[in-house]
């Protein structure tokens, strides 16, 4: 943006160091002080000094100008911004041949499709990785150690738990357990009584008196005769 308003005020490019230290905070026009004159001096130098001061790396421009939205600006600065951005981003990586933006656009569509689990993986080089035979064979080399890793862990073992088989069993209907621990019922789930094989009730409930055991034998009640 200083090297557009520059050109715009006419400045003359040799002056323009003297301009931007006075915009500059102290602490940070002081540290450019400090370097030898042919650094101090040269603009290109204390823009290199500037962009690694504030962390504005290649990746980030190039974040910038895929990112970058036009918030009430005139789509000529809009468009000014944007080319600034690509143009740090392209210098940035020195891809200064057709062959060499080509790959770098490839590289940075590759890296757009990467999930974020692998960007963490390579954290440290991410940023580095600006040639897509490089980062291809990166990647590569990290699908074939993962699937690797994941073909190597054991399996779990499975039992077959008979107490609690029925427990797990889907296809194990609520009717089904009823009728395993002898408990009749209709469809609806209603209990049958014993006393009188209707439903809805059960027999301590049932209005009809219980039936009462005779023995054939002796025909005394309470008991019945043995087979």
């Amino acid at each position: 943006m200083f090297d557009r308003l520059a050109k715009q005020a006419e400045i003359l490019e040799n002056t323009w160091v003297t301009h931007l230290l006075g915009l500059l905070p102290c602490d940070v026009a002081q540290l450019i002080a400090r370097e030898p004159d042919e650094i101090a001096n040269d603009y290109n130098e204390v823009k290199k000094i500037l962009l690694k001061r504030y962390k504005l790396t290649p990746e980030k421009f190039s974040q910038k100008f895929f990112m970058h939205k036009n918030l009430g600006s005139t789509w000529k600065n809009f468009a000014y911004e944007l080319r600034s951005f690509f143009n740090e981003w392209v210098n940035g990586v020195k891809a200064h041949s057709f062959e060499k933006l080509s790959d770098l656009i490839i590289t940075d569509q590759i890296k757009r499709k990467v999930s974020q689990e692998v960007k963490d993986y390579f954290i440290v080089d991410w940023s580095k990785l600006n040639s897509s035979d490089d980062l291809v064979e990166k990647l590569d080399d990290y699908d074939t150690l993962r699937s690797t890793f994941r073909s190597k862990q054991p399996r779990k073992e499975w039992h077959y738990d008979k107490q609690n088989s029925f427990k797990d069993d889907s296809a194990f209907t609520t009717n089904e357990r009823k009728k395993l621990y002898g408990i009749a019922h209709n469809e609806r789930g209603d209990p049958k009584c014993v006393n009188c094989s209707n439903f809805v009730h059960i027999a301590r409930n049932c209005s009809l008196p219980k039936s009462v055991l005779t023995c054939r034998e002796c025909n005394e009640t309470g008991h019945k005769a043995r087979n």
